[in-house]
Order: structure tokens, then C-alpha cells, then sequence
């Protein structure tokens, strides 16, 4: 009997409804399905054909729902973060360059604090309630970003590149 390894981090049912949101079922898609589902950092996904945003899009309807689609270039970035981080929301950040704004870093290392029954994160000197349940999707158009080493290690970064 031979071991596949996608067939053993998830099953026919989840990979179908994967493909149901739009997801390739190819095995690299799957793979990278795999990875943004289960990874403890939050994923930054290459992805110049707009792959993965559409899976991601349809995966998470609320993030159009709660209107938590925006690019690092909004003004009030920390407000736009702010509630879905409070009620849960999934967040996705859309055309990310090479950077990421500064500000968002204790949020990426998930530099969160308990006080009492509450969870809290500071950014931009302002402490953030955290719902466990939030997540923070990335993505860049770029096909061949330079991201530096401390986003990496921040993220876990993913290419959907469709080769």
C-alpha cells in the first residue's frame, strides 16, 4: 500500500469541498490548500493569476460579507483590522509588495497576551481584543516577490503559482 501524503493530512471530503470553493484539484493546489489550513502562521500566498484569492474568497464568504478585503494601502489600516480581529472575521490583505506594514507585526508573530477571559494584541500603541477565531490571509500578485527573511519567518508563504 502506498502512503499518499495529502490523503493523509486530509480527507476525500474536505479536498471535495475545497474544489467546490474553486480550488484545482491538482496536488500542488492541494498542497497549498493543506499549508494555508493548517499552518500556525498566517499564510502569504504568491499568487499572480488570482488563484488563490478566488478559493480564499469563496472558502470565507464573510470577508466580503464584513467587507475585510483591502490592500496594505487603505488609510485607516488599523481600524479596517480591528474588528474583524475582535469579532473573528476572516481578513484578507490583498497585493502585498515586499513589505508588510510595520505595524502589523505582533499581530503576524502573534505576540498575544491573556488578561483575564480577554485576548489582547497591541498595535500602533493600542491594545486589540483577539477572537481566537480570526484568521489573516495574504496575498501578492508578484510572481517572483523578495520578501525578506523576517516576513518569512513571520508568515508561512505559499505559491500558488499555476506553472
Amino acid at each position: 500500500m502506498k502512503l499518499k501524503l495529502t490523503e493523509f493530512l486530509v480527507d476525500q471530503t474536505q479536498m471535495g469541498e475545497w474544489a467546490l470553493q474553486g480550488l484545482p484539484s491538482d496536488d500542488l493546489s492541494i498542497q497549498n490548500a493543506i499549508m494555508v489550513t493548517k499552518s500556525d502562521r498566517y499564510p502569504l500566498m504568491i499568487d499572480p493569476q488570482g488563484q488563490a484569492r478566488k478559493w480564499i474568497v469563496k472558502k470565507e464568504p464573510s470577508i466580503l460579507e464584513n467587507k475585510s478585503l483591502f490592500t496594505l494601502a487603505v488609510p485607516n489600516l488599523k481600524e479596517r483590522v480591528q474588528l474583524p480581529l475582535s469579532e473573528g472575521w476572516p481578513c484578507l490583505i490583498e497585493n502585498i509588495e515586499n513589505e508588510v506594514d510595520p505595524m502589523l507585526d505582533p499581530l503576524l508573530e502573534k505576540q498575544f497576551e491573556r488578561k483575564g477571559r480577554t485576548v489582547k494584541v497591541k498595535i500602533a500603541d493600542t491594545d486589540l481584543d483577539v477572537n481566537e477565531k480570526f484568521i489573516l490571509y495574504m496575498t501578492s500578485r508578484l510572481a517572483n516577490p523578495l520578501f525578506s527573511p523576517e516576513l518569512a519567518a513571520k508568515t508561512t508563504i505559499i505559491d500558488f503559482t499555476v506553472t
